[in-house]
């Protein structure tokens, strides 16, 4: 019986994850948008801020206790909403949802999922999710989508409001085989609604299935601030504003209505040459002081230090997407679980050295950028 595959890094998952994934799979997971500007800023910004530890403190024990709109987690490190991991595994998101819930923080799970939300939710009764949507097209079905979810155990919603059209991917979903993409397995489940535009469309086949969803993306009304308001109205559940890279923007949507603000240029898969999350973070932190909104991150986050890292410059929660994807490429629910105990491990590990004995400990005095330090060098 072979042994099964036990990284010690994200980088070691990344690298397994692409020998058992083809080449449709790595093209889709790894994509960028036009220059890859953004997708290779978001990581090599995060090496630029370098940690200041607080020694001599005597602290022996470690806290990761956190909460994320209420909730208990076990760890700051939750999962972010990705796209078809039934490209990554026979058990999809039901899979992600297990290895999320052995690890004790939130699953956000995309509306692009190849499993039906509902089946999800109910594989992990006591699993903390949010349910990832943006504006459609057709508000009759999308009513529909948001209605049901506090009946299916979801937490919050999570609106992108970075998404009026989809951008130009340099690789990715225009290089997938069209029969890959109109796939029984692969299909759009979640935008299939007692409805009569999605069931005539299902009806006549998945490619057709496949045109509507696009047609209801990319024809769909752009969200607005008034939207953050119909989508709590019509589901019931806190929201979240998920692609604020200003303060303004941030600002904006705490005044109307947002429970937390989502820190994220989409893995560098929109709009190409926006800066990277972590320089934006502490603009968008000071636009909501004062208000109840929280503060979220993605992007680029690899290792336990960078986790570190967002947190001292204001993140309530830091989520993580494609290491995510490479987990569940790897070990099904269980590399899934490794790739958060893992971070979990690693922020642990940081804490300790930098003299923070819990996330409240953790303060932008415990970071500074390389830029500033090096400066004081000179």
């Amino acid at each position: 019986m072979s042994r099964r595959f036990k990284g010690t890094s994200v980088a070691d998952y990344e690298e397994e994850a692409r020998k058992n994934l083809d080449g449709d799979a790595n093209n889709f997971y790894s994509s960028g948008a036009d220059g890859l500007a953004t997708l290779t800023e978001n990581r090599s910004t995060w090496k630029r801020y370098r940690l200041r530890p607080r020694v001599l403190r005597g602290i022996a024990k470690i806290s990761l206790s956190a909460t994320i709109l209420g909730h208990h987690i076990n760890s700051p490190v939750c999962v972010a909403p990705t796209a078809w991991h039934r490209y990554a595994h026979i058990d999809a998101e039901r899979a992600t949802a297990k290895g999320a819930a052995a690890a004790g923080v939130a699953m956000t799970l995309s509306s692009v999922s190849t499993t039906p939300c509902h089946q999800v939710s109910a594989s992990q009764p006591d699993g903390i999710f949010f349910m990832q949507t943006c504006v459609v097209k057709n508000l009759t079905l999308h009513r529909m989508m948001l209605s049901r979810l506090r009946e299916f155990g979801f937490k919050a919603v999570v609106l992108s409001v970075d998404c009026p059209v989809l951008s130009k991917r340099r690789v990715g979903l225009q290089s997938v085989a069209v029969e890959r993409l109109v796939s029984e397995e692969m299909q759009l489940i979640n935008y299939l609604q007692d409805e009569a535009e999605s069931q005539s469309a299902h009806e006549k086949g998945y490619k057709e299935f496949l045109n509507f969803f696009f047609d209801q993306v990319h024809n769909s009304p752009p969200a607005t601030l008034d939207s953050i308001r119909w989508v709590k109205t019509c589901s019931g559940l806190p929201v979240i504003a998920k692609g604020v890279l200003t303060g303004k923007a941030a600002r904006q949507a705490a005044n109307h209505g947002a429970d937390a603000v989502w820190v994220s240029n989409h893995g560098g898969r929109q709009l190409d040459y926006t800066p990277s999350t972590l320089d934006v973070l502490p603009e968008i932190v000071e636009a909501v002081e004062g208000t109840n909104t929280e503060v979220y991150i993605d992007s680029g986050v690899r290792t336990g230090a960078d986790v570190f890292k967002a947190i001292a410059l204001g993140a309530r929660a830091v989520f993580i997407g494609r290491p995510v994807l490479w987990g569940l490429a790897t070990a099904g629910s269980d590399g899934v679980c490794d790739i958060l105990l893992l971070l979990r491990e690693e922020l642990e590990r940081c804490m300790m050295l930098a003299g923070c004995p819990n996330i409240d400990s953790i303060t932008a005095k415990h970071v500074i950028q390389e830029e500033k330090y090096l400066a004081t060098k000179l």
